[in-house]
C-alpha cells in the first residue's frame, strides 16, 4: 500500500473515532430532546458505516495485494450497515457470539435510519418514499431483546439510548482492535493517537452486565 494511502486511511480512522467517541459523549449528556437523540443516531450511523468500509478496504488489500476500486466498493457494500457486518465482518466476531443479539439489534436500528432516508448523505433522498422514521418506535426496539428485564423502567427512550451507546462503543472498539492488533491489514495503518481506545478495554465490555446496570439505574424508585 502506498504511503499516501496509509496516511489517508489513518486520517479516516482518526476522524471516525473522534466523531463517534467524543461527539456521542457530548450528545448523550444532553438527552432531553428528540433532536439530540436523532443527531446521535445519525452520527453513529455515519461513523460506523465509515469504519466498516475502512476495515473492509484494509482487509481487501491484505488478501488481494491491491486496492478495491470505488465502483467495486459501492456495488459490494452499499449503505446497509447490518448487511455489511453480516456478510463481511461477522467472522471476526466469533469470540463475541454472546453479544451477537445486541450487535444485530443496534446495527439494525442504524440501518433502518439510513435506508428510510434513502442515503441521507448524498442528497438523493426520495420525496415519494412514504416510509417515516420514528425515533420512539425504533430506539425502544433495543429493549425487545429476549432476556432483557425492563419492567419498571422509568424512561424507555433514555434507557434505550444509553444501551445502544454502550453496544456501539464496544462494536467500534472491536473493529479498531482488528486493525491495531494486525488481525486485519498486517499493520498498514495504526491509529496511534487513539491508542487509549484500544488498550482501555472497550472491546471487553460485558454487555449483559452493562445493560443490566443501565436498566437498574433507570427503574422507578418507590
Amino acid at each position: 500500500m502506498e504511503i499516501n494511502q496509509k496516511l489517508k486511511l489513518n486520517d479516516e480512522v482518526i476522524d471516525v473515532l473522534c466523531s463517534v467517541f467524543k461527539g456521542a459523549e457530548i450528545l448523550i449528556e444532553n438527552d432531553s430532546e428528540i433532536a439530540t437523540l436523532y443527531a446521535y443516531l445519525l452520527l453513529q450511523a455515519t461513523g460506523i458505516e465509515r469504519l466498516q468500509k475502512i476495515v473492509y478496504i484494509i482487509d481487501y488489500f491484505n488478501k488481494n495485494g491491491d486496492q478495491i476500486t470505488d465502483k467495486e466498493l459501492k456495488n459490494q457494500l452499499g449503505h446497509n450497515i447490518i448487511e455489511i457486518h453480516q456478510q463481511y465482518l461477522e467472522d471476526y466476531f466469533i469470540k463475541y457470539n454472546n453479544d451477537k443479539v445486541f450487535f444485530d439489534k443496534a446495527l439494525q436500528i442504524l440501518t433502518e435510519l439510513i435506508t428510510v432516508k434513502d442515503g441521507y448523505r448524498y442528497a438523493n433522498f426520495n420525496l415519494y418514499n412514504d416510509k417515516l422514521f420514528s425515533i420512539h418506535e425504533h430506539i425502544v426496539k433495543i429493549l425487545e431483546i429476549d432476556g432483557l428485564d425492563y419492567s419498571g423502567v422509568n424512561d424507555l427512550i433514555k434507557s434505550s439510548w444509553k444501551i445502544i451507546d454502550v453496544i456501539l462503543k464496544k462494536y467500534i472498539s472491536i473493529l479498531v482492535n482488528l486493525i491495531w492488533r494486525k488481525i486485519i491489514g498486517n499493520g498498514e495503518i495504526i491509529p496511534i493517537c487513539l491508542q487509549k481506545y484500544v488498550i482501555a478495554g472497550y472491546q471487553e465490555i460485558d454487555l449483559i452486565n452493562e445493560i443490566s446496570h443501565i436498566l437498574d439505574n433507570t427503574r422507578k424508585k418507590d
